[in-house]
């Protein structure tokens, strides 16, 4: 700061934000006009001074004296994005930040395309802002509270709470009750707190090994080294459902429906936003000094990768139902068709052909007493573990009767509905003199699975809105 070339400027806090340390010089030096005055001194004309990426920071270097390597290190979220990035698109992000080229920054970072972009809004912690007071004396805006999908303090455990971002306008947080988080969200939050501090550079292609390594660990992966999307989709659904109250994880859900998670593995030239990896990360590993300590050993498993296989639905040739009908074995017609042994089994039966197999372990009373399980709803899993059996198996016997499933996706609905209203009766019943939005704090989860899925119940259910009271105006003469 002695090479400042102004008269006053106040000195930076290490993970203070840009905007932050303008506010306060702009507060602290009795400007009018925080864009015409403050602002101006540094050639800020159209840019944003709360933006993530500012296109300002050299002439701020140079006319408060700060070395600009130490702003960006120090007063911006890069290392947030150094893991997931090569070492030269690293760079890369930090020369366009030093030129002030920040304009193309979000689509290079994979954040238009995903749809993940910091929004209108900035964040604080009020458990931050009460020590900031006591021991600095003023609060102030912190780098790590601003990356996109943290929603709670890490040191504290309580949800970041939001203050629009108005571009002619220099504010500091301000003083504000705080809120405990749940569980899973606080885990999460420490997760990125340490990704943000870590200081590696991640291999794209070794990431994707780590992955493998523990999706077979967990049984996720098939005997071919291929995903088992519909049950890798369901676990990452259960997390999200929990963070569904928050806009970066509702979309996340919505993409459960296109190309998440199989984007991280199919398309690997592709700039994924860290918050897609992350979640990815929390959900196989739970903290990220776990994945850090399979990824230091990771190896590709037999030299095998993953390749997009567009779903199909298979149906016997005539050639191929001759073939079985005829009474040939399900190795050579396998061979001749190209379609697996097990599958063709399936198809045999769903065609009503009788073929000779060697003795299955599951004699007909079993797979009846599995059928009927499957039947009132049971989980696959929890079946396989009952009988003693292999997950495929079961899933074998379901893809034998095909109308099972539209009637086990019915029974899931309702026994979660029937979940999720009762949990909102039970609160109300402990809790009377509640409100709506003080249900939909503390059951966000809930709430929204309601709203989107029984909404007519939910409104009948939930207490009257507080009535708003609208004053007169008054008419000056």
């Amino acid at each position: 700061m002695e090479t400042s070339k102004l008269s006053y400027f106040p000195a930076p806090i290490d993970g203070e934000t840009v905007y932050s340390w303008l506010a306060r010089f702009h507060i602290w030096s009795g400007h009018n006009s925080f864009r015409k005055h403050s602002l101006a001194l540094f050639g800020i004309k159209t840019g944003q001074a709360a933006a993530e990426f500012p296109n300002f920071l050299m002439s701020l270097s140079q006319q408060t004296g700060v070395n600009i390597d130490w702003i960006i290190e120090h007063m911006t979220d890069v290392a947030f994005y150094k893991p997931f990035l090569k070492q030269q698109q690293y760079q890369s992000l930090i020369d366009a930040l030093k030129e002030g080229n920040t304009a193309s920054l979000q689509s290079k970072l994979g954040m238009v395309a995903n749809r993940i972009t910091p929004g209108k809004v900035i964040y604080f912690c009020p458990k931050c802002v009460e020590n900031d007071l006591e021991y600095i004396g003023f609060p102030y805006w912190h780098v790590e509270h601003q990356i996109v999908g943290l929603i709670s303090c890490s040191i504290h455990q309580v949800e970041l709470v939001s203050l629009r971002k108005i571009r002619s306008m220099a504010i500091l947080p301000i003083e504000h009750k705080a809120y405990a988080v749940i569980n899973t969200v606080d885990d999460f939050s420490h997760l990125i707190h340490d990704e943000y501090r870590c200081e590696l550079v991640l291999d794209k292609s070794k990431i994707i090994w780590t992955f493998q390594t523990r999706l077979k660990e967990l049984g996720l992966l098939t005997s071919n080294h291929q995903l088992r999307l519909k049950a890798i989709k369901g676990l990452l659904k259960i997390g999200l459902m929990k963070l569904s109250g928050y806009p970066v994880y509702q979309y996340l859900l919505s993409a459960l429906e296109r190309q998440y998670p199989e984007c991280l593995f199919y398309n690997e030239s592709a700039q994924h936003h860290p918050i897609k990896q992350l979640f990815f990360i929390f959900i196989l590993f739970g903290k990220w000094n776990r994945f850090l300590e399979y990824y230091s050993a990771a190896k590709p498993l037999e030299n095998k990768s993953l390749k997009s296989v567009p779903h199909q639905n298979l149906v016997l040739s005539a050639q191929a139902k001759k073939q079985l009908e005829n009474g040939e074995s399900l190795r050579n017609v396998s061979t001749s068709t190209g379609i697996s042994v097990s599958t063709l089994k399936i198809l045999a039966q769903q065609e009503g052909i009788s073929i000779d197999t060697r003795p299955q372990k599951i004699f007909r009373y079993v797979e009846r007493d599995i059928w009927r399980k499957l039947f009132m709803g049971g989980s696959c899993t929890d079946i396989a573990k009952e009988f003693d059996i292999s997950l495929g198996a079961v899933e074998q016997i379901l893809r034998k009767h095909q109308y099972l499933k539209p009637l086990r996706k019915k029974i899931w609905f309702h026994r979660e509905q029937n979940q999720h209203r009762n949990q909102l009766m039970q609160y109300f019943f402990d809790n009377p003199s509640r409100n709506r939005k003080q249900f939909r704090t503390a059951n966000s989860a809930t709430y929204m699975w309601l709203y989107r899925n029984d909404k007519e119940w939910l409104e009948d259910n939930l207490p009257e809105k507080v009535k708003r009271i609208y004053w007169p105006r008054k008419i000056i003469k």
